[in-house]
This record gives structure tokens, C-alpha cells and sequence, in this order.
């Protein structure tokens, strides 16, 4: 009997399976390695891991106060230099442009695919919505890759 359901079970099997193919050569890119090693350096570096601690907790504080009182009110407004002060200390470690780089390139090499995937099934949809979410952000300026987020 004959499998009449839009994309039979077998179907999508296999096209799950093609995908997991696509992810083993993803991961054995020479740029999904360098974004694997950055972010690895990055998550052993303490006073990294120390600040994005730090930010998580401005921003939750930054946030709090903004809801509370307002953005314009003084003391959100000190909530928010806190917290940039932080995001700023944690962009002056060299191992966080080096991580923002390769998961960039990453990202670069994911939107691609995207793209592509997109494009080939139908040229009307717009991958452009894709490309809102690339990034990460867990607010510690490490581009949300850091695990202690």
C-alpha cells in the first residue's frame, strides 16, 4: 500500500538522515573546528567566564529597574552604564574577538546552507528572516557561545 500523506514516513527519514550527514560535514569544516577551539578557550578562561557571570547579573538588574521605573529614570540609567562597563571589560579580552570572528564565519557557512536549502525550494521566501537570528547573545558579549550562560 502506498503512502498518500504529503511526505510519507520514509520520506522524511531520509531526509532526516541526509541532514545528519550535513551535520558530520559541517562539523569536520576547518571553520566549525577553529569556532569549537575558540569557544573551548574561551569557556576555560576564568576571568572571561568571571565577567559574563558579572554581566548576566547587570543585566538582570538593568532590566529589572528598566521595567520598574522606566529606561530614562536614573537609575536604570546607571543600571545600563554598569552593564555596559562589564560588556565593555569583557570585549577587551582577546579571546572574545577571536571567538566573535570564528562564529561569524560559522554563521557565514549555516546562513549559506540556509540559503541555498531556501532558495532551491521555493526563490519567493526571503532568507533574509533567517539572518535576523544569526549571533547569539547571551549579554556577556561573547556572541552566546560561552556554556556558562
Amino acid at each position: 500500500m502506498e503512502d498518500r500523506t504529503p511526505m510519507g514516513s520514509g520520506h522524511r527519514v531520509r531526509i532526516l538522515q541526509k541532514a545528519e550527514q550535513l551535520v558530520h560535514m559541517i562539523r569536520s569544516t576547518d571553520t566549525f573546528a577553529r569556532f569549537q577551539q575558540a569557544e573551548d578557550k574561551l569557556n576555560r578562561h576564568p576571568d572571561a567566564q568571571a565577567l559574563v557571570f558579572v554581566a548576566k547579573a547587570k543585566r538582570n538588574k538593568y532590566s529589572k529597574t528598566s521595567l520598574r521605573y522606566g529606561y530614562d529614570h536614573p537609575a536604570s540609567v546607571q543600571a545600563k552604564r554598569e552593564y555596559d562597563e562589564v560588556l565593555r571589560q569583557i570585549s577587551e579580552i582577546p579571546l572574545v574577538e577571536e571567538y566573535k570572528v570564528y562564529q561569524e564565519e560559522l554563521n557565514d557557512l549555516l546562513q549559506g546552507i540556509t540559503r541555498t536549502i531556501i532558495n532551491t525550494l521555493s526563490p519567493d521566501v526571503k532568507a533574509e528572516i533567517f539572518e535576523e537570528s544569526s549571533g547569539g547573545g547571551c549579554g556577556g558579549g561573547c556572541g552566546g557561545g560561552c556554556k556558562s550562560h
